[in-house]
């Protein structure tokens, strides 16, 4: 049986419904309340995933496939083979790589897009880089800046969950706040104050630096994201 370790405390998560089950089962089952208010969704990309479609068609062409987030991963994952000529794998990180469902052949030390493009292993075979429709590009910038060929394609985009009176007085009183994502956090920022009562928990180190950037006071940042590294550095903020 589980400690109740987090008796009394009330906990939101605030990535989809979808992607806050396990989360949402372990804290509660340390004895927390725990609410889930998505402040983002995950839909299809402007183009209804046309490109996405056409670029998991030609999957052989690519020496490599690299996923910047674990909803990109996730959309791959069933396009892939176990065969001899299936692409081989990078991720941005652990959650990632776990979300492919597959051997991934690369990670950087840093979760972060960064790191992944300036670590990269120089290849002369193309490489597919899949991403959200609103990403920076950086990650296709570096790779092709080192002169590698680098395609890039959008799986999904990001939209705004937009909040009631309630839901936000619900974030503002929690004891902790999970916020899993740089777009979480400006869906929180642009609907109401950054600043909220409770321990706020940033996912990952990109999480982190936009919480900065919108002026989020930070009580800790979870590397792995996790359900026992979420349920870790709860316990820490609740020590």
């Amino acid at each position: 049986m589980t400690e109740n370790t987090f008796s009394g405390k009330r906990v939101v998560i605030t990535r989809p419904r979808a992607q806050s089950k396990e989360w949402q089962r372990a804290i509660e089952e340390r004895g927390a309340q725990c609410v889930v208010i998505p402040l983002i969704d995950i839909a299809q990309p402007d183009d209804e995933g046309f490109a996405f479609e056409q670029a998991m068609r030609n999957l052989s062409d690519y020496e490599w496939v690299v996923c910047t987030s674990a909803n990109g991963a996730s959309r791959v994952a069933p396009y892939l083979s176990h065969g001899a000529n299936s692409p081989k794998l990078a991720a941005v990180g652990n959650a990632t790589a776990r979300a492919f469902a597959h051997d991934v052949q690369f990670v950087p030390s840093s979760t972060n897009g960064a790191s992944l493009a300036e670590e990269f292993p120089v290849t002369s075979g193309k490489i597919l880089v899949v991403q959200a429709q609103e990403t920076s590009g950086d990650v296709l910038r570096i790779l092709q800046d080192r002169n590698m060929r680098a395609d890039g394609v959008a799986a999904y985009k990001t939209v705004h969950c937009t909040l009631t009176e309630l839901q936000v007085g619900e974030i503002q009183k929690a004891d902790a706040v999970l916020f899993a994502s740089g777009s979480a956090v400006r869906s929180w920022c642009k609907q109401a104050a950054p600043a909220v009562n409770g321990k706020v928990i940033a996912i990952g180190e990109p999480t982190q630096r936009i919480a900065a950037d919108c002026a989020m006071t930070i009580s800790a940042v979870a590397q792995d994201a996790s359900t026992a590294g979420v349920v870790a550095v709860l316990a820490g903020v609740f020590a």
